[in-house]
Order: structure tokens, then sequence, then C-alpha cells
């Protein structure tokens, strides 16, 4: 199930702050630069969708399949930043941009050919 691109950049952002403990509404505001009441009006979609687990303006708490679905999205982010700043020499801040884009739209298989094109690079 596609959940557009702000959706998916809340999972990618709430997976990256579970790393610091806890996950409040705040701590998302302030990473993602929103207001508290959009975080709070995402946080009850994707509740329904049941990607997290939030008692009312409690600690977030992302399920396993949010958990997933911001795995995947950080890891294409993660190969598409790669891709543009390490093989086309994109500048550091052109490739996060143009990679947060990239992430939500590039396709499954154009994805495993990015893959394997950076480990061959690499490879050589």
């Amino acid at each position: 199930m596609k959940l557009g691109e702000s959706l998916e950049d809340y999972l990618e952002t709430l997976l990256i702050l579970e790393e610091t403990g806890r996950i409040r509404c705040v701590d998302v505001a302030h990473r993602m630069d929103v207001s508290k009441p959009s975080v709070n009006k995402a946080m009850n979609v994707l509740k329904e969708k049941g990607y997290v687990m939030q008692q009312s303006y409690g600690d977030i708490f992302l399920t396993d399949a949010g958990r997933s679905v911001a795995k995947a999205v950080l890891q294409r982010h993660h190969v598409v930043h790669d891709f543009l700043r390490n093989i086309l020499g994109v500048s550091d801040q052109n490739a996060e941009q143009d990679a947060c884009h990239i992430e939500h739209v590039i396709s499954e298989e154009t994805f495993q050919k990015l893959i394997e094109f950076t480990a061959n690079y690499k490879d050589k």
C-alpha cells in the first residue's frame, strides 16, 4: 500500500528518532520542521493504517509493519543518495534533497538495478 511521500517521511523520521529512545510529537515536529498539529494529524492516519501506536498525546511507537516500511524508505534514501553523491558527483545538499524525493517514486526494478550498479561500480 502506497502511503505517499509525506507519510513515508514521517515513518522514516520515526525510525531515526527511535534510535534516541523515545519518540514524542515535539521531536518529530522539530526534526521535520512542521507544526505539532501536523504531526498529530499524521500520527492519527498512521495509527489507523496500523503503522504506529500512540496513546492520546503520548509517546509514539512504530509497529512491526511501520518499522518495515520505514526501513525500506530509509534504505532507498541511502542508496539513491550514495549513487547521486559518490557516483554522479552531485553536491551533498542536492543529493540529499533529490534522494528525499526519489526514494518515494522509484520502482522496485529500478531500485534493484541501482543497487547492482552501485555495487559493481565500487568493485571496479
